[in-house]
């Protein structure tokens, strides 16, 4: 069996917390503050890409990880917007998916993160970008027990655009319990690790932690197959995924664009990007996933 890179991960996080220790907040939320102001991309959709299958023709990134700002681009223009509110569990405050929606479309939204870093510089910023009127982080550490009343106390509407659910765990469970919030979309982080058969998640736990339960990171949320049937249930089809296999994209069934079907998983499925890219096989990854305790769902 292939060894998995622990130390990698353990240096790339010992590297953050140093660099949090010695940084100055007001140097470090600038900078935050700063990434917001870039220009948006004029072009859209990309020329590069008019022969690229799929959401990936749309895929872009101004202040998403990978190319979410150009797909919820293109989704947004086709369906539209109606309430412009928006969720997103688990976020970076200089990337994640939400940003381009409430910087450049109007959106009111609210972030929640167990960093309370993360919520500072978001707040910080969107004070400086004159958006926290419409817009605000909450530092939370988020349950099934206090999920919902973290939205409804904080004056979100059932009636919602967008739903974003990264927490790097329990995401599986919270979209289970979420029914509080309507989102017309829904894009939700699945561990392509585990492959596009198997039906998957880690066991729910209220101090879940991903670095905590395995250091390399292989232990958390859940598999595409999983995540589908879940959104079945609650009303979703599932649309595609993004091209580094990171993020898969729901549209509520009532719901619908000309020329985007439903997929199956493994239509959809990507394999993960980065896991690749440091030579670890999709072969290997799934034998990684099997020999941790993941539970059937």
């Amino acid at each position: 069996m292939v060894e998995i890179p622990v130390k990698r991960y353990r240096m790339r996080r010992a590297r953050n917390w140093l660099r949090r220790k010695l940084v100055p907040f007001p140097v470090r939320a600038g900078a935050v503050a700063g990434k917001w102001a870039k220009p948006d991309r004029d072009r859209f959709p990309p020329r590069s890409q008019d022969d690229v299958p799929g959401l990936g023709r749309y895929e872009y990134s101004w202040l998403s990880q990978n190319g979410e700002d150009g797909i919820l681009r293109y989704l947004f223009d086709e369906i539209g917007c109606e309430s412009r509110w928006l969720v997103e569990f688990g976020f970076g405050a200089k990337q994640c998916n939400a940003l381009r929606l409430l910087v450049k479309e109007g959106f009111s939204g609210l972030l929640m993160d167990g960093s309370r870093d993360n919520v500072d510089f978001f707040n910080f910023a969107a004070k400086k970008h004159s958006i926290s009127d419409r817009a605000r982080a909450v530092q939370a550490f988020i349950t099934r027990d206090n999920l919902e009343d973290l939205i409804t106390s904080n004056g979100v509407p059932r009636e919602i655009d967008f739903l974003s659910l990264d927490v790097d765990g329990n995401d599986y469970w919270f979209w289970e319990k979420l029914e509080c919030v309507s989102p017309r979309v829904v894009c939700i982080e699945y561990n392509a690790g585990l492959g596009p058969d198997l039906s998957v998640s880690v066991p729910y736990d209220d101090a879940f932690e991903r670095f905590s339960k395995h250091p390399s990171g292989f232990f958390h949320g859940a598999s595409l197959v999983a995540m589908t049937a879940l959104g079945k249930r609650k009303g979703y089809y599932l649309i595609g995924c993004d091209s580094t296999g990171t993020n898969a994209f729901f549209l509520r069934d009532d719901v619908r664009i000309e020329g985007v079907p439903e997929l199956t998983p493994r239509e959809a499925f990507r394999p993960h990007a980065n896991w690749l890219g440091r030579g670890i096989s999709e072969a290997e990854q799934l034998e990684f996933m099997v020999a941790m305790p993941y539970e059937k769902v």
